[in-house]
């Protein structure tokens, strides 16, 4: 009797630390227009707040390009190089902890059942998972799948892709603060 109340502390303790999680996130943007960002934005925040993940949005990196502890640096490329990851939307360096790059130019440009600002707003939970969790790993299937089909476009303009069963715990343990 004693293990399972002990178990059941400690599993209530752990949802307590995931509730208060808070991630600072530095967005430097010279491609989105800034309504279709804060929209992004507010729509990722949300997504995150299913996870115990409160993210708090900021602009371009503090001056002298130094970052607080913990926090993450998202460039939105208005640009891209057609030979740069083919396909892809943007990129994290989950291993480094820190940068992720949007590819604003290939989600404006592609056509999609769902609005970009939606588009935008799971891209960079996408991004910013891996950058939590500290690995880059794909799921099968929702908001962490490699590659999006004209069905999770279509899904996702109505209700945002879920998160798989494996992502919260991961984004809680990945990766130190």
């Amino acid at each position: 009797m004693r293990i399972i109340a002990m178990v059941a502390m400690s599993a209530a303790m752990g949802m307590i630390a995931q509730a208060e999680r808070t991630v600072a996130v530095y967005v430097s943007n010279d491609a989105a227009p800034t309504r279709v960002l804060q929209l992004a934005e507010a729509k990722a925040a949300g997504m995150f707040s299913s996870s115990g993940v409160r993210i708090e949005w900021h602009g371009r990196t503090p001056d002298g390009g130094q970052l607080p502890r913990g926090a993450i640096s998202v460039s939105l490329a208005a640009q891209t190089p057609a030979h740069l990851l083919p396909g892809a939307l943007a990129f994290a360096r989950p291993y480094e902890g820190i940068h992720i790059t949007v590819f604003w130019d290939r989600i404006q440009q592609t056509p999609r059942p769902a609005p970009a600002a939606v588009v935008l707003a799971h891209v960079l939970v996408h991004e910013i998972t891996h950058v939590l969790e500290g690995v880059d790993r794909h799921s099968d299937s929702g908001l962490m799948k490699a590659r999006w089909t004209t069905q999770d476009y279509a899904a996702m303009a109505w209700t945002p892709l879920p998160f798989s069963s494996e992502d919260i715990p991961l984004m809680h343990l990945g990766r130190e603060e």
